[in-house]
């Protein structure tokens, strides 16, 4: 190795060989030139008897100073016992760490690995949640950094955000969920041994979930006015349609909205649910009767060619909203109404007039107790049920004055 006082004047006149050559400045740093003309700073260093040498960075990226200053830094180190080249692994990889140890990957992974057995709606509401209220705050944060106060900031502001929207609640059934959401990705994290706590734990009860308010038996004077307004609905003809299906069939709201043409059976005049729509996981089928045949018909001219039998107003590709058919009714007048009140009044009434408690339950879908059973049976009783729909249906339009 060639030793000579090193300029930056000197080390541009420096030109590659056929072989790699070094040139020693001072104090074990030496400027290496590859025959390729790349010129890379060394250092050599002894650490507990073992020589070994380190990179420094190359010319002209890193000047004759600069290079300087490093090899004092790394002489520094030594110095303390600190071997240069482990501390700057070590210091690398607390860099990596931090890059991939963000809530945002361990979300995606957590999702991905945890999440498959999982409805496609709920995978949705998991990805929602995410974006819109709890990635803009921790997403970018190294989990082990997240602290409760992170998560009591998600909560309130999506409390905030929710109560913010005409008709879309409160906001306390959302925040829950997103604690939920984020205690289950860090709990992941601790169990992949990325974290160690779990920062939901300590604000879980800082959101009450808001009172379950039941359906009820709509009045004669509620009846009357939801099907005689609901001919003359000046919204959107599919909400119009959809509303009809809720008064028609004792089928839940998110069941109306997930309904898509491929379950629908003209000729059978049935529409058999898949488990995967239902709330309680059971397969369902729904009897047609005339009136659903003609309003299903008829939508089918709007949205024949989509996905959803009734989808959004303003997103073709994409269900109504969960609010939807509760603003309807909102519009009809009927604000003291929600959706879920026509089950409670097609149940009550059905049954007094002396229509089988089975028939009801299983049109109702009702979760058997017994599993088994309740997955061989969940045709059962078609018959006597597509008799009581079309009864159903006749007796709603009762109501029109």
């Amino acid at each position: 190795m060639t030793s000579i006082k090193l300029t930056d004047a000197k080390i541009k006149t420096l030109k590659p060989q056929e072989k790699v050559y070094r040139i020693l400045d001072a104090d074990r740093l030496y400027i290496e030139v590859r025959p390729s003309g790349t010129k890379v700073w060394r250092f050599k260093f002894v650490f507990n008897s073992k020589e070994s040498s380190m990179s420094l960075g190359e010319y002209p990226a890193i000047n004759l100073a600069d290079a300087r200053l490093l090899r004092e830094e790394m002489r520094a180190k030594l110095a303390k016992g600190i071997h240069p080249v482990e501390d700057r692994r070590q210091a690398k990889q607390a860099i990596d760490d931090e890059l991939t140890n963000t809530f945002k990957i361990i979300a995606a992974e957590y999702a991905n690995e945890r999440l498959k057995t999982k409805s496609e709606r709920y995978i949705d509401q998991f990805q929602v949640s995410l974006n819109k209220d709890i990635l803009p705050i921790i997403g970018n944060k190294d989990v082990r950094n997240i602290t409760s106060a992170d998560v009591l900031t998600i909560i309130r502001n999506t409390v905030k955000r929710v109560s913010s929207q005409k008709n879309h609640g409160t906001g306390e059934i959302t925040a829950i969920q997103n604690r939920k959401f984020i205690g289950a990705v860090m709990r992941y994290a601790i169990a992949t041994l990325r974290a160690e706590n779990d920062p939901t734990y300590a604000v879980r009860d800082v959101v009450a979930r808001p009172e379950v308010t039941h359906a009820r038996l709509l009045n004669k004077e509620e009846r009357i006015q939801v099907r005689t307004r609901l001919d003359n609905y000046a919204g959107a003809e599919t909400v119009k349609h959809a509303g009809f299906i809720l008064l028609y069939t004792m089928l839940r709201t998110i069941e109306i909205r997930r309904m898509e043409w491929d379950w629908v059976d003209f000729n059978e005049r049935i529409v058999s649910f898949p488990k995967t729509a239902m709330k309680k996981s059971r397969a369902h089928i729904l009897p047609i009767s005339d009136q659903v045949l003609s309003i299903l018909k008829t939508q089918y001219k709007n949205s024949g060619n989509k996905k959803y039998v009734f989808p959004a107003v303003f997103k073709s590709d994409g269900m109504l909203n969960q609010m939807t058919l509760n603003r309807m009714l909102e519009n009809l007048g009927l604000k003291d109404v929600t959706a879920h009140d026509f089950r409670a009044t097609a149940s009550t009434l059905l049954n007094e007039m002396g229509y089988e408690e089975k028939w009801i339950e299983s049109q109702l879908a009702h979760a058997d107790e017994n599993k088994t059973r309740a997955s061989y049976n969940h045709a059962k009783y078609l018959a006597d049920r597509k008799k009581m729909m079309q009864d159903w249906a006749n007796i709603v339009d009762s109501w029109k004055k």
